[in-house]
């Protein structure tokens, strides 16, 4: 009985923990969920200077790649505002997927973008947040866009 309820209680807050999210475009992989922060919805809210942890769960990426490198892109209307991921987190096989390289086609992987402190240049609007991951070649291993506000 326990064990139901406390299932019971978590399924609510797992299924509210997710952030809405779309393609970065036809046949690039999206993962099941996206998880950032304690947000959930169609825009996330975020604190300029604190630390966000993105996880992406569940990618399943067509192609195998022995490397994976993430990127990050920041809109403002449809404009890139030149925010840069920090080089300590580029490299997403050292920092980011679960269990490294090599990303194996079919098989479904953790990608975790832990960032220390946000620092983006446009606050106080809704930006769009594009985080992805390019393999061997500039394959396209997964990538997600979500909305988000930045205090």
């Amino acid at each position: 009985m326990f064990k139901f309820l406390l299932v019971a209680a978590l399924v609510p807050a797992m299924a509210l923990a997710a952030v809405d999210f779309t393609s970065c475009g036809a046949g690039i992989p999206v993962p099941d969920t996206l998880t950032v922060n304690d947000c959930s919805g169609s825009v996330c809210t975020l604190t300029a200077g604190e630390p966000v942890t993105a996880v992406a769960s569940g990618i399943v990426s067509p192609v195998g790649s022995a490397t994976a490198e993430a990127y990050i892109i920041v809109r403002v209307g449809g404009l890139d505002v030149g925010f840069e991921l920090p080089e300590e987190l580029k490299d997403a096989c050292v920092t980011g997927i679960e269990g490294g390289c090599p990303v194996v086609a079919g098989t479904p992987f953790t990608y975790t973008l832990d960032d220390d402190s946000l620092d983006v240049p446009a606050r106080g609007t809704t930006v769009e947040i594009e985080v992805g991951l390019t393999g061997d070649g500039d394959a396209a291993l997964g990538c997600v866009r979500f909305d988000a506000i930045i205090n």
